[in-house]
């Protein structure tokens, strides 16, 4: 069921901070960035539960996800964000407990480096017959121009770099990157073999003069250096944030002067572009359940079709003006998506409007790495699904995954309900879990809330196992 109604906002912490990003945390709870040294938990279902979480928090906190993989065996709960760095102490990519309110580990660049966005990629190391899942946190650097990652299994916490070229050599990359987003062959079983997407923009502040506009695009395995793509609107139009299809055929960008959403077709290399209604100035992006590009604009929150017609679709504004900055998925299911309007230092709701053309999407299984296990025993990641809706995967769906049957068997926190995020390429990693003392048959149901009927995956528990998975869909 679709959205009704019109949006709704609730001020954050009194209308107090100014909220930059947002996101769904493993604990159920949104969690959002500000420029005001400060985290905010909001209740999804009663908004004016807020907490403002401070420690180990830096004066700006931008670009958020949830951890790839939730409810890992020592229980802990994380979310990842960006800090650019402002007047602080620079620590770009932090891994944050949002429990105990702690800084888990920070991932360090040069000492004025900063990073606004991030993104996360789960890939498959092994083989089909003998997978192993591991995943990163990608960014984009702009001060010393490069895309990097954070590897969360690095004990040094050195985050990993794909310089750009010397931009005194050539100033097609004199550029400040801003957004990054990666796409994957199906059989890429490292980072060399993605491809990266970034947008970098002129920039006029101070020491970071920057003069070039451009989306670029990059394959280690292939390029020996990024490629500099030029945008449709001239070298005056300046991008903003990006974001790539799973499926590698489309790359979209916001961009400003003019204000418009450009669709880059990656085989025939050309652009299609649409103004964006009102003259908005678009800020973040994201696919949608319903399979469309929604954009937070100056003035409001746009959709756009992601096919070569890119349409633009109607929708209700915002309840009391302002702009929006941050948007993310309901873990609910397709009714709304949360937005951040820094203007009114507010967070809100809008609501999925009726598209009869729209197709919602469904969780799918996609490799299972555990068919048994002994009683009491802890499993590790047992399995991997993905969300798909007309054909494409969706990033940034929050899915329920519930234990509902097992003889005690619960995930490593041991509860038996969490969420999982979907990643660049719309897949998950299920949770580990501690098997019950009680043989048996244990079931997992993996869906998007009430919106869907869930998939069903099953292992068993006994003492000494042996064949009999079971993997289905009902």
């Amino acid at each position: 069921m679709q959205g009704t109604g019109e949006p709704e906002e609730y001020p954050l912490l009194s209308g107090t901070v100014t909220p930059h990003s947002v996101t769904v945390g493993p604990d159920g709870y949104l969690w959002v960035t500000t420029h005001d040294r400060a985290l905010v938990q909001v209740h999804p279902t009663s908004l004016a539960n807020q907490l403002r979480v401070t420690n180990d928090v830096r004066q700006l906190s931008a670009g958020i996800i949830p951890d790839p993989y939730p409810n890992r065996s020592d229980g802990r709960k994380v979310v990842w964000f960006a800090s650019p760095a402002h007047e602080q102490d620079y620590d770009p990519v932090i891994e944050y407990d949002i429990v105990n309110h702690k800084r888990l580990n920070e991932f360090k660049l040069a000492d004025d480096a900063r990073a606004q966005t991030i993104t996360w990629l789960l890939l498959n190391t092994g083989t089909v017959a003998t997978p192993v899942w591991a995943y990163w946190i990608m960014f984009a650097e702009p001060v010393h121009t490069l895309v990097g990652y954070c590897d969360p299994e690095d004990e040094s916490s050195t985050p990993g770099t794909y310089p750009f070229p010397d931009a005194r050599q050539n100033p097609a990359f004199d550029t400040w990157l801003w957004s990054v987003a990666v796409t994957a062959p199906k059989d890429a079983k490292s980072l060399e073999e993605c491809v990266y997407w970034a947008t970098g923009q002129v920039s006029t502040t101070g020491n970071f003069e920057r003069k070039t506009n451009s989306l670029y695009r990059y394959a280690p395995a292939k390029d020996d250096q990024p490629k500099p793509i030029s945008l449709p609107g001239g070298s005056g139009q300046k991008p903003v944030h990006v974001v790539a299809s799973p499926n590698g055929d489309a790359v979209w960008i916001g961009a400003e002067n003019p204000n418009q959403i450009c669709r880059y077709d990656t085989a025939l290399r050309s652009w299609t572009q649409r103004d964006i209604s009102g003259g908005g100035t678009p800020r973040q992006m994201m696919l949608g359940t319903d399979g469309n590009l929604w954009v937070a604009c100056s003035n409001g929150i746009s959709r756009f079709r992601t096919d070569k017609s890119m349409t633009e679709l109607p929708g209700p504004a915002l309840p009391n003006g302002g702009d929006a900055m941050g948007l993310c998925l309901d873990k609910h299911g397709n009714k709304w998506v949360w937005y951040t309007n820094p203007t009114n230092m507010s967070i809100g709701k809008y609501p999925i409007p009726d598209d009869p053309e729209s197709a919602f999407g469904k969780t799918r299984f996609v490799s299972q790495l555990v068919t048994e296990t002994a009683p009491g025993q802890c499993t590790g990641m047992p399995g991997v699904v993905q969300y798909v809706s007309a054909g494409l995967p969706i990033p940034g769906v929050p899915l329920t995954c519930r234990v509902v049957s097992g003889g005690g068997t619960t995930f490593g926190d041991g509860t038996t309900e969490t969420l999982l995020t979907t990643d660049a390429l719309g897949r998950a990693a299920l949770p580990a879990l501690r098997a019950g003392r009680a043989e048996g048959r244990v079931v997992l149901k993996v869906g998007h809330g009430d919106s869907e009927p869930p998939t069903t995956i099953s292992l068993r528990v006994r003492p000494e196992p042996g064949k009999g998975a079971e993997a289905n869909e009902s």
